[in-house]
């Protein structure tokens, strides 16, 4: 066979070993010498563990390149960890024989040899080059379980290799917290040798499934779970069954419910909630329960028989919230003061509501300051079984007579105010120290006074401008009366009547000494109604020779009802808080506009009366809704809005209040209206907008 012109021996690489064959072909005389020679396949390249492309391919010839067939060829790996297939083949026809070689699992080169014996061989190279990375897994730290915002125990490891699970090193693997909130040490890192990377977990602060995807270039996301539980309970709060309120000894209709939460905010399920009725406030059911899944504990309240705000408080722990409630009360008489309100239910139960900053509210809680406000009616701290019969109130404290005539004070005492022959202050309803039984009671800023039952009266607390009337106050810097002290001056005069202002007092004699009014104390703007602006140490009688059946004090003006039913006013009066018409100060009795009028009241710098029908007008100051209409304040009367009929009246600071007049059976109801920053309303509200129509006291049906 003549040789194949052409032939690219550079191409075939001319590797060549030879042997001799038996035997003789017809053009050949003498032995056969076999030479082996690489025809293809050398020098290829692949990612390791693949399989070549190309077969490995050799040629038998014989020394005239003949081809020849039937020839056995050893395949064999000589490095690099490889297979080849077969490990043996026979020459075809054109004297080749080819086998193929999967690459070995190591970067690097890879060696088989073709043999015909040991003396007649040929090397095939190759070189295994890295995969690139084709999966993620997680080796350890996924599925674990931890608090909400801990740091999870056990780093979190992936690990990257190519399709033969080969590591990949040196890749960025990228960690991106996909839910829950959580953070991780770092944003990526870079696999080492065993083509791991690892972050650490710190968990969000959401309660359950949290999740992280790690990434790297090329490779499907890998999502690492764990699961987020609630952290210890850290608070309580009421979700519902706050502030109802019912007949005595009813169900209430919503449940009380509270939610156990840790300090995230996130639920907690199986706390022990303890619940427990205040003394009179009723009994619940059950008495303890557990939180379920969404922190939830629930009970029923059956209220108590006594009328007025009753309490059911909510533990877990150390934890606590308060539930308030209402037995319905209705009210026989209502006193506004400077930021509070008192009332005496047709019961003789006192409530009292608004600003308890300094033990005014009578309640038995210590002062704390302007953080001790209550929006809806408490009831006092008074022990024992006491039935009260009148209160009021003013700025900074109250007093009460009982049905047995006995007084009561609390509140501020630093002057003696409080009658109980000290100067400490009293956040409880405590006993007038004084043989002397009363009739009624009237406050004013720093003094007390008392109409006995006998028709006289006493005073005590602050006697420096002359307000308790009992002649030449001690000098300073004791200049006031720590017990109540009869008012000098005539003894003859009995009284019906009386009221303390700001820092001044009236009177009204009785009928037989013709009704006449009697003021004394402070009289800078007139506010003693004697034509004069001098300071009065005992009662001294109001101009005008009038005859009154009721008489008001405000805090630097006074307003009396005579017997015909008009109404008089005297004292400051740039507000139009005298009621007739104009701004101008009067030491004399002016006449208030309409009429006839059954009923006065008078504030700081408003008043009020009511109609025989009972319908309600006030005047004065109205920059807080005190006259109970929007608009400007009015220096004549202007109706109340509401359309109510009310039997009683009272003028505080700044709101007043009233009680409806009603006939059996219906029962009379308590309404405020005006400022209501302090909660003095006693609706369940606070707030700093003027409230300008009367809004229902709570807890009434």
């Amino acid at each position: 066979m003549p040789p194949r012109s052409g032939r690219p021996w550079a191409i075939l690489m001319p590797v060549f070993a030879a042997m001799i064959l038996a035997g003789c072909t017809k053009e050949l005389t003498g032995p056969r010498i076999a030479t082996l020679v690489i025809v293809s396949g050398s020098g290829q390249q692949g990612v390791i563990g693949a399989t070549l492309a190309q077969p490995l391919r050799v040629r038998v010839e014989d020394q005239n390149s003949q081809p020849i067939a039937g020839v056995t060829v050893a395949w064999r790996v000589i490095s690099g960890g490889g297979t080849v297939t077969p490990g043996q083949s026979l020459t075809d026809q054109s004297g080749e024989a080819a086998a193929t070689l999967q690459l070995g699992t190591i970067a690097g080169p890879n060696t088989v040899t073709a043999s015909l014996s040991e003396a007649v061989s040929v090397a095939f190279s190759a070189t295994a080059t890295t995969a690139p990375p084709a999966r993620l897994e997680a080796t350890a730290g996924n599925a674990q379980t931890g608090a909400v915002g801990a740091q999870l125990p056990q780093n979190l490891v992936v690990r990257l290799t190519d399709d033969l699970g080969n590591p990949k090193a040196g890749v960025t693997v990228t960690f991106t917290v996909t839910s829950g909130g959580g953070t991780v040490s770092a944003p990526s890192a870079v696999t080492d040798v065993a083509g791991t990377a690892s972050v650490r977990w710190t968990l969000g602060s959401v309660v359950g499934p949290q999740t992280i995807l790690a990434t790297a270039s090329g490779v499907a996301p890998l999502t690492l779970t764990a699961t987020a539980q609630a952290t210890a309970a850290d608070a309580i709060a009421i979700v519902s069954g706050n502030n109802q309120s019912g007949s005595p000894g009813t169900v209430l209709s919503l449940p009380l419910t509270v939610r156990v939460t840790d300090r995230f905010g996130n639920p907690v399920s199986g706390a022990l909630v303890v619940w427990a009725a205040a003394a009179g406030s009723g009994s619940v059911n059950p008495v303890s329960s557990v939180t379920n899944t969404t922190g939830l504990a629930t009970t029923t309240w059956t209220l108590g028989g006594v009328g007025g705000l009753t309490r059911v408080t909510a533990t877990s722990g150390t934890l606590g919230v308060t539930f308030a409630g209402g037995v319905n009360v209705n009210y026989a008489s209502i006193s506004a003061g400077g930021r509070n309100t008192c009332g005496v239910t047709i019961d003789n139960v006192m409530l009292c509501w608004g600003y308890n900053g300094e033990g005014q509210l009578g309640i038995g809680q210590p002062p704390q300051g302007s953080g001790a406000i209550f929006a809806s009616p408490q009831p006092t701290g008074a022990t024992g079984n006491l039935t009260f019969l009148q209160a009021v109130v003013d700025l900074y404290h109250g007093c009460a007579i009982t049905l047995s005539s006995i007084g009561y004070c609390w509140g501020v005492n630093h002057d003696g105010r409080l009658g109980d022959n000290t100067t400490i202050p009293k956040n409880a309803p405590t006993q007038v120290l004084t043989p002397v039984s009363f009739r009624m009671l009237g406050v004013s800023r720093n003094h007390t006074c008392g109409l006995s039952l006998s028709d006289r009266i006493w005073c005590w607390g602050y006697a420096g401008d002359g307000q308790t009337g009992t002649g030449a106050p001690p000098p300073a810097p004791t200049d006031f009366l720590v017990a109540p002290t009869e008012v000098a001056g005539n003894p003859t005069l009995r009284f019906q009547t009386l009221a303390a202002g700001g820092q001044h007092a009236c009177a009204v004699t009785t009928a037989a000494l013709g009704s006449a009014a009697y003021c004394w104390g402070f009289n800078a703007t007139g506010q003693l109604g004697d034509n004069t602006t001098i300071t009065r140490l005992v009662p001294t009688a109001v101009s005008g020779s009038l005859a009154f059946s009721a008489i008001a004090a405000g805090y630097d003006h006074t307003c009396g009802l005579t017997t015909a039913g008009g109404v008089h006013c005297w004292g400051k009066n740039t507000d139009g808080q005298l009621g007739d018409g104009s701004n101008t100060d009067s030491s004399i009795p002016v006449v208030v506009a309409g009429g006839p009028y059954a009923a006065i009241a008078a504030g700081e710098k408003h008043s009020c009366a009511l109609t025989p029908a009972g319908t309600a007008f006030c005047w004065g100051s109205n920059a807080n809704g005190q006259l109970g209409q929007a608009g400007a304040s009015s220096n004549a009367p202007v109706e109340v809005s509401g359309g109510h009929l009310f039997g009683t009246i009272s003028a505080g600071d700044r709101h007043t209040c009233a009680v409806t007049r009603v006939t059996f059976p219906a029962q009379p109801e308590a309404w405020c209206w005006g400022d209501n920053q302090y909660g003095q309303l006693g609706n369940g509200a606070q707030g700093l907008a003027p409230v300008t129509s009367p809004v229902k006291v709570a807890f009434q049906p």
